[in-house]
């Protein structure tokens, strides 16, 4: 069984006093542990299906099955982590990252023992109280992502985490979410416009169309991993899989 589902759905959204269809009989699922990555061009929808996913926004038609399950009433069952790091610059790290556990009403104690257990883990160890604005671009994305991992959910979904970043930070994260998301085995479905970010992470990279959004093509990545270890090894290959995408995103 499928750990995420959508099945068809369509969405308008209102611009100027005019309907704009934004999605259109789109189809995807996502296997149990799977990392699949979501590429396609600005304005074709990509932030919106995550939107849709997590229940912010409801489709006009199709279905969306959480392990199995549809229902109009999503939010909570499964962790998002938006574009922005969104960290509150009032709270320390500790307080950020407890936020969801917080706002779910579980044991405060409790989810502060565990966030403080993951630290290390999440590059964050000795930085419990600092606040945002001491930190680096690099660790606030990691204080954001621990703290959606404490919302409890197996399924994660993550819009550009890495976009605002400088080259070498992003390849450092990029390799860190790979032994978080192995160490975890967490289902992921991970918007990049980064072609070469798309394949370096996925299992399976699906294409978002113009908009109306709809999955034009999907590649399977063939490459083994560790991924660190092939990205040098293996560029021909790269260079292959970089054109045919590129090649589908230009229609």
């Amino acid at each position: 069984m499928s750990k995420l589902e959508i099945e068809r759905i369509t969405y308008t959204y209102w611009e100027a006093g005019k309907p704009v269809l934004a999605l259109q009989d789109l189809s995807l699922a996502l296997a149990p542990g799977e990392f699949v990555t979501l590429i396609g061009p600005s304005g074709s929808g990509k932030s919106t299906l995550l939107e849709l996913i997590v229940g912010l926004l409801q489709p006009d038609s199709g279905q969306i099955r959480i392990h199995g399950q549809a229902s109009a009433k999503r939010l909570g069952k499964v962790a998002y982590m938006p574009q922005q790091d969104a960290l509150l610059p009032w709270r320390t790290v500790l307080e950020n990252v407890i936020l969801a556990p917080e706002v779910q009403r579980r044991n405060r104690r409790q989810a502060k023992a565990r966030a403080r257990e993951l630290m290390p883990l999440f590059g964050l160890d000795g930085f419990a109280d600092a606040f945002p604005a001491q930190l680096s671009g690099g660790m606030r994305q990691r204080a954001a992502f621990l703290r959606t991992v404490l919302a409890g959910q197996d399924i994660l979904l993550l819009d550009e985490p890495f976009g605002a970043l400088d080259a070498l930070t992003r390849r450092e994260l990029q390799d860190w979410l790979l032994n978080i998301w192995q160490h975890f085995n967490y289902t992921i479905l991970f918007v990049t416009h980064d072609v070469e970010e798309a394949i370096y992470l996925a299992d399976r990279v699906l294409v978002l169309s113009q908009r109306p959004g709809r999955i034009v093509q999907e590649l399977v990545v063939p490459l083994p991993r560790p991924r660190q270890e092939w990205i040098t090894a293996h560029p021909t290959d790269m260079i292959a899989l970089e054109t045919q995408l590129l090649t589908a995103l230009r229609g």
